[in-house]
């Protein structure tokens, strides 16, 4: 079996055999072994192992991660992959576009685990599959699908400041073939103020429904998919930050799909799905003023796909076609952009390679059309050895604000702009051992990625601010991963290594550590198992023009847990244990050390 970069997202699964398939490198599914992309797979018994209550807590151990979020629990979080703006990595939930058509980019802090069966990462460009926003990667969330026979899990957990949660899930699967999930889950916490020099806390409560129903449809499948979240949080502002009270941001953020499978025949399968997402974001002050905001955006998109298999050949040809919408208390943003495109996409085996080739056209009814592909390549020239390579191009379209931002005193968009643009490779090498009760193994990819046409917000000498397409920059890099496990012990490491810069100005591109990793070791001892985590990140700047410098921090976390009997399970974990006082973004607090404990029970 070659190796991949998902070996070392997964401790829980160092021993097992059986290959992860990967959806999101191709839009089809294979095993990772044979694509060439750099990707990751997070599987549920990782997700459960992890005791993790949001995904944005998983990625921050993942290698080539950055995450910031703007204080404490509920607050604005950002990712970076790869050192790429946050707006500048596709987000999906079961193959749905999510996040704010004003902003560009998707906000992090409310999305759950509980109802997450998988999530897939994919490193390097990908627009030639996915168009815009994909320019830096894609990360797609799987939620949960019912298997055969019934099955109910509960969980509760309570810990530090004052911390409570709780979920329900029914999943199962009858003889005639209906597959049916349903999760509900909820969390309150008390949080920490969200400026650091705050003296009151700016608590966050959250609530998360969601369902899937997969019907038999003769050969095919049907599969509706619901998802709503709704997170409330208290907020801090002003110039330098402080203590607001009462100043609230309520989120609601929903997706529905309806997606119809369908084979033709023996090696042609065809798949049509209508999706629509909601991101509606409103803050309130008593105090009135600028604070004062109602944004709601929604994305329409219909995609079709038709897939052939051949034995030693695979080709995609699809449509994408989406209809972006904004709604705002300003007439100049409630604006829509549709954007249409078709993709094809060729992979096959020569021999010891598995190489693929994909590329994309892009319509878009507010900035110039795009055309982008990618090739790659992944040799497998010795058991377990596996080398890679890959090159593609990418965009990002200018987002509602950039275009259509309502003209001020202060500022005003750009109906004029154009799509951000970028290029990138990278080559990996990696190798694995197995043999016995032990397996090791190493992985390691040099990237870079340049972009060009970058939308930066400037001031006139008048101080009125604007976008234009002036900025450049790089990102390139080292991401290292490796892995030895042996019966019921393992220990995983990652350290990344990033070059990001802004070459108009030559500045470090803010909130990116130039190294950054993390180690665990995990053992099982009778029934108990026991997990440390170690994370490192290096200096960083919080801000743009490198003015807020904020130091390099190492933190540990702990994590247990101990089955009762074949139903029940206790839990325990403990985040920052060494409480480490630390910035993510400059200005706003993070928690300390914090205690956890939990029961669950599966029946």
């Amino acid at each position: 079996m070659a190796l991949t970069a998902s070996l070392f997202a997964s401790p829980v699964q160092a021993l097992e055999t059986l290959p992860n398939i990967m959806i999101t490198a191709d839009r089809i599914g294979q095993n990772q072994a044979s694509i060439s992309a750099d990707t990751t797979v997070i599987s549920r018994k990782d997700i459960e192992q992890s005791q993790a209550t949001t995904v944005v807590d998983i990625l921050r151990s993942q290698v080539g991660m950055d995450v910031a979020s703007s204080g404490g629990a509920g607050k604005t979080t950002s990712v970076f992959l790869r050192g790429g703006n946050s707006g500048q990595t596709l987000v999906l939930i079961d193959g749905v576009r999510v996040g704010s058509a004003t902003t560009g980019s998707f906000d992090w802090a409310n999305l759950s685990t509980a109802d997450i069966e998988k999530i897939e990462i994919v490193r390097g460009p990908q627009s030639s599959l996915y168009g815009g926003d994909a320019m830096g990667g894609v990360i797609q969330i799987f939620t949960r699908k019912g298997t055969q026979g019934s099955k109910t899990h509960i969980s509760g957990e309570l810990g530090s400041y004052g911390t409570s949660s709780a979920a329900v899930s029914v999943l199962g699967k009858t003889a005639s073939n209906i597959s049916y999930a349903l999760t509900a889950n909820g969390l309150r916490t008390a949080s920490v103020s969200a400026a650091v020099k705050g003296k009151e806390n700016d608590p966050y409560r959250q609530f998360t429904l969601s369902g899937r129903l997969n019907l038999p449809v003769g050969k095919g499948e049907l599969a509706l998919i619901v998802r709503h979240v709704n997170g409330k949080t208290s907020l801090d502002g002003g110039f330098p930050l402080q203590d607001i009270l009462n100043y609230t941001s309520n989120t609601k953020q929903s997706v529905a799909s309806v997606k119809l499978t369908y084979p033709l025949s023996d090696s042609i399968e065809n798949s049509l799905q209508l999706s629509r997402s909601i991101d509606d974001v409103i803050g309130y002050d008593p105090a009135g003023g600028f604070n004062n905001s109602d944004f709601r955006t929604q994305i329409d998109q219909l995609t079709w796909q038709n897939h052939i298999d051949w034995e030693a050949l695979s080709l995609l040809t699809g449509v994408d076609m989406y209809r972006s919408q904004g709604y705002s208390n300003s007439a100049r943003l409630n604006r829509a952009i549709t954007q249409a495109a078709g993709f094809a996409a060729l992979s096959g085996s020569v021999g010891m390679a598995d190489v693929n080739a994909s590329m994309r056209y892009d319509k878009n009814s507010a900035t110039p059309n795009q055309v982008t592909y990618k090739l790659g390549v992944a040799l497998h020239p010795l058991d377990g050895l596996k080398v890679s390579a890959n090159y593609g191009t990418g965009f990002k379209a200018p987002s509602l604000n950039d275009l259509y931002f309502p003209a001020s005193a202060f500022s005003a968009g750009n109906a004029n702009l154009k799509p951000e643009k970028s290029k990138g490779w990278d080559i990996g090498l990696g190798y694995q051992y197995q043999h016995s009760n032990m397996k090791a193994g190493i992985h390691a990819t040099w990237f870079h990625q340049n972009y060009q046409d970058l939308i930066v917000w400037q001031a006139s000498p008048t101080f009125f601010y604007s976008p234009i397409n002036i900025g450049k920059a790089h990102t390139q890099g080292l991401e290292i991963s490796a892995n030895m496990a042996y019966q019921a012990s393992y220990l995983q490491a990652n350290w990344t290594y990033l070059d990001a810069k802004d070459l108009t100005t030559g500045s470090w591109l803010a909130r990116r550590a130039k190294e950054s990793g993390s180690v665990t070791f995990g053992s099982t001892i009778a029934k108990l198992h026991a997990e440390v985590l170690w994370y490192i990140v290096g200096p960083r700047f919080s801000s743009a023009g490198n003015q807020k410098y904020m130091e390099a921090y190492k933190k540990i976390d702990m994590r247990m847990n101990y089955p009762i009997n074949k139903q029940w399970k206790l839990t325990a974990r403990v985040e920052n244990a060494g409480n480490v006082r630390y910035e993510e973004v400059s200005g706003y607090g993070v928690l300390g050390r914090a205690w956890y404990g939990g029961i669950s029970s599966d029946f």
